[in-house]
Order: C-alpha cells, then sequence, then structure tokens
C-alpha cells in the first residue's frame, strides 16, 4: 500500500478518535448538566426544622422568622402524589373554621417552603383564609430525587386541592398564588385540565414562559453562546433517565386554556427570569388577566420593593374576582413612572 494512502488512513483513523473523544467530553458535561438542573438541590433533613439564623431585612425573611414564632399553629399534612413519593405541606387554618376561602402558596427552586410565609400573612392581614404551603418534590420535607420545574407539581398541586377538599368540605374558593417556579406551577395547574372547579383564581410572581426558553437564556447569559444543539442533548438525557420532558415544561403553551382569572406579577430587573417571558404568558391568556411590573425589582422581589403596591393588586385581584368589576381591572399596570 503506497505511503499516501496509509498516511490518510492514519489521519482520518485520529481524526475520528479525535471526535469520539470529544463526543464523549460533551456527552459527559451534558450528564453533568442535567443531573446539577434536576438534582434534587439540597438533602432532605431528617426532620422539619427552623433555619439557625434568618436574614430579616427582607419581608421575607421577617415572614419567616413569624412563622417560626407560631410554628405551634400550624399543622403539618402529608399526602402520597401519583408515582408514590410522599409529599408534605403546612397547613395554617383561618381563624373562621367554617370559611371557605383557601390560598395555596407555592415556592421556587431552592426555596424554603417556609419563605412563603410573607405571602400568608399579606393575604390573611384582610381576608380570613386557609393556608396551605406544599414542600414540592424534591423540596423540603417532601420525598423525591429530582426538581419537577411546575411540570409533576402541577399534578402534585391539583391532587393537593382535592386532598384539602375532602379535609375541609366542598364549596370552597382557593387561589393559587406561586413564585418563580411555583408561579410557572400554578399556570400550568390551571391550564391543565386537572384542577377542580374549586379554583377561583391564580396569581403568578416571575413565572418563565418555557424551561426550555428559560435554559436558553441561561446558557447565552452565561457563556455569550447559542447553545441550542448542546440543550436539545441535555433534553434527550433527562428524558431517558428522569422521564422528564422539558419541551412540554410551559406555562406559556397551556395558558390560553386557563379559564379563571390571572394576575401576574414581575420586577423589570429580573436578570435570572426576564420579566417579557412574562409578557409572552400575558399575551397568550385568554381569561379575564391582568400584568403587574414591579419597577427595578430583581427575582420575585417585587413584593419586598413595593409591598404597598403589590398588596393593592392582590386585594383588587381578591375583592374583584368574583364581581364584574373584574372587567375594569383587566390590562397592564402602569409602572410608577408612566
Amino acid at each position: 500500500m503506497p505511503t499516501g494512502a496509509i498516511l490518510a488512513i492514519i489521519i482520518i483513523g485520529l481524526l475520528l478518535l479525535l471526535a469520539g473523544l470529544v463526543w464523549i467530553l460533551i456527552y459527559s458535561y451534558a450528564v453533568r448538566v442535567a443531573y446539577k438542573f434536576f438534582s434534587r438541590p439540597q438533602p432532605r433533613p431528617v426532620y422539619d426544622k427552623s433555619p439557625l439564623s434568618i436574614n430579616q431585612n427582607t419581608i421575607f425573611g421577617r415572614g419567616q422568622n413569624w412563622f417560626y414564632s407560631n410554628r405551634m399553629n400550624v399543622l403539618d399534612w402529608q399526602m402520597t402524589a401519583f408515582d408514590g413519593i410522599k409529599l408534605y405541606a403546612y397547613y395554617i387554618p383561618a381563624e373562621k373554621k367554617s370559611t371557605k376561602d383557601v390560598v395555596i402558596l407555592i415556592h421556587g427552586y431552592n426555596d424554603m417552603p417556609s419563605v412563603m410565609a410573607a405571602y400568608a400573612q399579606l393575604h390573611r392581614e384582610k381576608h380570613d383564609c386557609h393556608v396551605l404551603i406544599p414542600h414540592l418534590r424534591a423540596h423540603g420535607m417532601s420525598e423525591g430525587t429530582f426538581v419537577g420545574y411546575g411540570l409533576f407539581d402541577s399534578q402534585d398541586i391539583a391532587m393537593w386541592m382535592q386532598y384539602i377538599e375532602t379535609r375541609l368540605g366542598p364549596g370552597l374558593k382557593i387561589i393559587l398564588h406561586g413564585r418563580s417556579m411555583g408561579a410557572a406551577c400554578v399556570l400550568m395547574t390551571a391550564g391543565s385540565g386537572i384542577a377542580p372547579d374549586s379554583l377561583q383564581g391564580v396569581i403568578a410572581d416571575s413565572s418563565f414562559d418555557s424551561l426550555d426558553t428559560e435554559m436558553s437564556y441561561l446558557a447565552q447569559r452565561k457563556y455569550k453562546l447559542h447553545l441550542r444543539t448542546f440543550l436539545l442533548l441535555v433534553n434527550r438525557i433527562t428524558l431517558q433517565r428522569f422521564g422528564f420532558p422539558i419541551e412540554k415544561c410551559s406555562p406559556a403553551s397551556v395558558s390560553s386554556r386557563i379559564r379563571v382569572p390571572v394576575l401576574l406579577f414581575h420586577g423589570t430587573d429580573d436578570k435570572l427570569v426576564p420579566s417579557y417571558m412574562s409578557d409572552n404568558i400575558f399575551n397568550r391568556i385568554r381569561a379575564p388577566k391582568r400584568i403587574c411590573l414591579i419597577e427595578g425589582a430583581a427575582h420575585v422581589m417585587g413584593y419586598n420593593e413595593a409591598p404597598e403596591k403589590y398588596s393593592q393588586e392582590i386585594d383588587k385581584f381578591r375583592d374583584s374576582i368574583t364581581d364584574s368589576a373584574w372587567q375594569r381591572l383587566i390590562g397592564r399596570v402602569p409602572d410608577e413612572e408612566d
């Protein structure tokens, strides 16, 4: 065989070997990304306990302090999810036990469920209501090895709604209020078609429009690159290893099927989930809707930065949710500078 041909074969072999090594490195990195993104962010504690210290410089820290100061008045509920894992929740009964008003508060990624106590105070300040704060799968005391990002959680929340109906009786009026990943969860719960008729309204603070676009946004922000092909590989890995279809985790895609009023919040300085994602959701909702942009607020910090405005919007939403006056509230809340 001519020397040139042998040399060509060697070069081709080396190139194939190099390509194989590159593919192995890319695939291995994609696996690490998938596990980092979807694995449980914190180990499940042996028992539920308050944190050693609470930063009370924010409204959420002060809410947590209130929660743990009144922990004896909070009940612990649990149920079994559709896939057999045990889920936990905090339940705070209303002052008037016979009230039918219920608020279910859904935390975000890697949040302690007790961070939602500030919102519990907000709702209970003017409206006597029962409050349920579920621990999302792979968070808090709930079992689970991977994060549901609102997709699997939406089925869990629908089950929690049915569960609370069995505990409190029929005729409930339930409002879902979530932030970040919890906001995506409540939107997907409302748009899934599996929520019971007791659902009266949805409040979503800083939701992503789809997990696919959120991951693309984060990749571009961190690496300044469009990594679409790489993310498709991550998608394939999560589907194979977790049974999780990233492309179906999309509040925007189901928002047109929501049949109850929706109130959206988002900070204009949100660098983690940009506010245009709430705009995308808002534009697809066909039910009565309203969006409130909090000027200068970072991710999920709208209530902390503008508590009075946030509270007023909640009051308007609650007071008019079953009233024809809601029709006069539909639309966009102007920014402070408008």
